[in-house]
């Protein structure tokens, strides 16, 4: 399982450069964080290893999550 937060940065690509998915200019830039969830010693955690964290608009970030 897969938890995400979606953040506006309330600036543009001059601060954050292109969108980091298709590569245009974003005049608002949002930042995604992807964790996914793992057992240990019969408890569910959360871990931002081996997971992504993006730049870019909100669509193409949207897109890029997983089931």
């Amino acid at each position: 399982m897969y938890l995400y937060r979606l953040t506006n940065t309330n600036e543009s690509s001059q601060k954050y450069g292109e969108c980091e998915v298709c590569g245009k200019h974003v005049s608002e830039v949002f930042s995604q964080q992807e964790e996914r969830s793992y057992q240990f010693e019969g408890r569910e955690r959360w871990t931002q290893h081996k997971c992504h964290c993006l730049f870019g608009h909100k669509e193409c970030l949207l897109c890029q999550r997983k089931a």
